[in-house]
């Protein structure tokens, strides 16, 4: 047995309030307030205590700089106070894999050491929380043996997104929990940093509304219904949250940073992680391919829409690689591809849209080149990147629809597929947006009826099966 690896273990169970507190509070020993998710891992933790389920294990994958950490932290710390008999393991992987190049066995069999006791044995709960589980190569494998050695036991894991590549029919037979951590949406973001709490249910029934109706008239119609309750929540916000939302504020960790410089500064450096650990995991990158990543990053910010042949030129790299690359980037959830409509012979030949799972990634890049344009175009760029992660989370990341775009000179921004059941047409914008695009698409693209998120006021074109939804609506969704 590794004893300094005991050693390292008993030091941190003994520190373990002190290392969860570094987590869960702010500089000025505030506490850090617990997004949605952190309800859905409580209960999950509580049922297994309460020996209500037969869930025991948990991986919550997710881009990096979202709170994966900050939130198990807090469920930890849930548990820690209202069970202090139970006993608890809160570990960052990365560190003891560098301290003692160590895996989830090692780990377990020094835990076993201190506890004296063989997991098989124990008769009462143990939780044990790992922090970026993915760098032991074999976490899929171990955990499900580990699992199938007692029931005593719960696991709740966190990792870059890269590791649900890595996810095998072990893990599955495991029985594991996968609980995807996206980005915030506006209403998490006032929620955290105002305390700006939207009634309940109102989310779920705006999506249900626009998404879910039989006819544009249905969608005004219900929309119209909750006017008077989203003008209420819209009395307690700052409109100019709405900026710094899109700037910066999906990404929970830029909330404690004093200024815009230092959160640049910042974003910088998760993508350096992002470069450096996820895209090595998931493709076979040399150091001088790795070096472009941001260069390509910052084309796409740029524009959204640009060639693989055009990108060959432009970085010098050839497309092959570059595909892999932008492949790569995209199951690291740093960005989502949006293809062209149209049959597959036709896509293969139109360039795919990328957009940035964050609006605050493209803004980093608008900001070190000091991109302005002007500011609606810039506004619009960062909204586009929102209203697409908002379907990626909503549709995508629950096998429930997909997102095209068109492609044709003034095509409309995404064509929403629903269960092969709905199509919808959907244009956003910033200002007032027409309906030029829409008639555009409609022309060659069947929908059940357009949507169009602006500033513009709620109404309805009957003819052409268009509604203006404000962006008052969307953002609560």
């Amino acid at each position: 047995m590794n004893q300094e690896l005991v050693q390292y273990l008993q030091k941190q169970i003994r520190t373990i309030d002190d290392r969860l507190r570094t987590h869960t509070h702010d500089l000025g020993g505030h506490k850090l307030p617990q997004r949605f998710l952190f309800v859905k891992i409580q209960k999950y933790i509580d049922e297994f205590l309460a020996r209500q389920s037969e869930n025991r294990l948990v991986i919550i994958p997710g881009l990096r700089g979202v709170g994966k950490t900050t939130l198990m932290a807090q469920a930890c710390k849930d548990v820690m106070t209202k069970h202090n008999s139970i006993k608890v393991l809160f570990l960052s992987f990365d560190e003891v894999k560098n301290l003692f190049n160590a895996g989830i066995t090692e780990i377990m069999q020094a835990y076993e050491e201190i506890i004296g006791v063989d997991l098989e044995s124990l008769t009462e709960p143990v939780v044990v929380f790992f922090d970026e589980v993915q760098s032991d190569p074999n976490w899929a494998k171990t955990l499900k043996i580990f699992r199938d050695k007692t029931s005593k036991i719960f696991f709740c894991c966190t990792g870059s997104s890269a590791l649900i590549l890595q996810t095998t029919p072990d893990i599955s037979r495991g029985r594991a929990l996968f609980e995807r951590m996206t980005p915030m949406c506006f209403v998490e973001y006032e929620m955290i940093s105002r305390k700006h709490y939207p009634a309940k249910q109102l989310k779920n029934d705006i999506k249900n509304i626009l998404y879910c109706s039989t006819s544009a008239e249905d969608v005004h119609d219900g929309l119209l219904k909750l006017q008077s309750v989203v003008n209420e929540y819209w009395t307690k916000i700052d409109r100019r949250d709405i900026k710094k939302f899109l700037s910066f504020g999906s990404l929970p960790f830029t909330l404690t940073l004093p200024n815009e410089s230092v959160i640049q500064d910042a974003i910088f450096l998760l993508l350096d992680g992002i470069i450096k650990k996820d895209l090595p995991m998931l493709g076979n990158f040399d150091v001088k391919t790795l070096a472009q990543v941001k260069r390509l990053l910052l084309i796409l910010a740029d524009n959204n829409t640009t060639s693989l042949n055009l990108l060959e030129k432009t970085i010098g790299i050839d497309r092959l690689t570059i595909s892999s690359l932008l492949d790569a980037l995209e199951k690291a959830e740093l960005l989502i591809r949006v293809p062209a409509y149209g049959s597959n012979v036709s896509v293969v030949k139109k360039p795919a849209k990328y957009l940035f799972m964050s609006p605050a990634i493209r803004m980093a890049f608008f900001s070190v080149v000091g991109q302005e344009g002007t500011a609606q175009t810039r506004n619009g760029k960062l909204l586009e990147d929102s209203v697409g992660a908002h379907l990626y989370r909503e549709f995508i990341l629950k096998g429930q629809g997909a997102i095209r775009y068109d492609s044709a000179q003034g095509g409309v921004d995404f064509v929403l597929q629903i269960m092969n059941k709905k199509q919808i047409l959907i244009e956003v914008g910033m200002g007032g947006k027409d309906k030029k695009q829409i008639t555009n698409s409609i022309k060659k693209i069947n929908a059940d009826y357009s949507l169009i998120f602006s500033s513009s006021e709620l109404k309805i074109d009957r003819e052409l099966k268009i509604v203006f939804v404000p962006l008052d609506y969307y953002f609560l969704m």
